[in-house]
């Protein structure tokens, strides 16, 4: 499991484009889930190697949501894609009941969930592991040009014991996550990414 983490997460945390933001709130729920959405990212990329920082780079992430489908168990699930620069991952993503999930589709494994509707004080298990994460406030934020009034902060830890990671990450309802900080800083791996994700621009149908 000592892979696991960063390497589900540069694949998961969602999100791709467009210039000018876009909503048409009538037709969105608390967690955005349609086919045609779309998120752009600048994600801060921190190198560390044993104690020493080794530098960071910059780069965009686009996330679109292009289809939907039918999964085994019945469920219908949205397809997000996830434009990196190195190449494309994708995940199904679907709600049941109060929960969202994010599920790897090359493996159909969990690789993170939300509980709604957020409210401060709520908490739960953010990946499959020992550690869960908190709603631990609500207040506005700014984000780039961007300013959301009255996002959830969510902060807390993941993962399994040899690969624990802390999560720093503001939600805004019927937007998605416009900042997301991850420090694996529990892992027993000497290579470690800090990812530092903003939101730029989005689009959502």
């Amino acid at each position: 499991m000592k892979t696991f983490n960063i390497g589900i997460f540069l694949l998961v945390m969602a999100l791709g484009c467009k210039k000018n933001n876009i909503v048409n709130t009538k037709s969105q729920d608390i967690f955005p889930n349609k086919i045609g959405n779309s998120w752009h990212y600048l994600v801060k990329d921190t190198t560390v190697r044993g104690n020493l920082d080794s530098g960071s780079v910059q780069y965009n992430v686009d996330v679109l949501i292009i289809d939907t489908v039918k999964l085994p168990n019945g469920i219908t699930a949205a397809v997000w894609q996830f434009h990196y620069p190195y190449g494309i991952g994708s995940n199904f993503v679907f709600q049941t009941g109060d929960t969202v999930q994010f599920m790897d589709r090359t493996n159909s494994f969990m690789i993170r969930q939300y509980i709604l509707p957020f409210s401060i004080g709520s908490s739960w298990k953010y990946t499959p592991g020992i550690a869960s994460v908190s709603v631990i406030g609500q207040g506005s934020i700014t984000v780039g040009n961007n300013s959301f009034a009255d996002a959830w902060q969510i902060y807390g830890s993941a993962g399994f014991p040899d690969g624990i990671f802390t999560i720093d990450e503001w939600f805004a309802d019927h937007v998605g996550f416009v900042r997301k900080y991850l420090n694996p800083d529990g892992e027993l791996i000497y290579t470690k990414h800090i990812l530092d994700w903003t939101l730029v621009s989005y689009e959502l149908k």
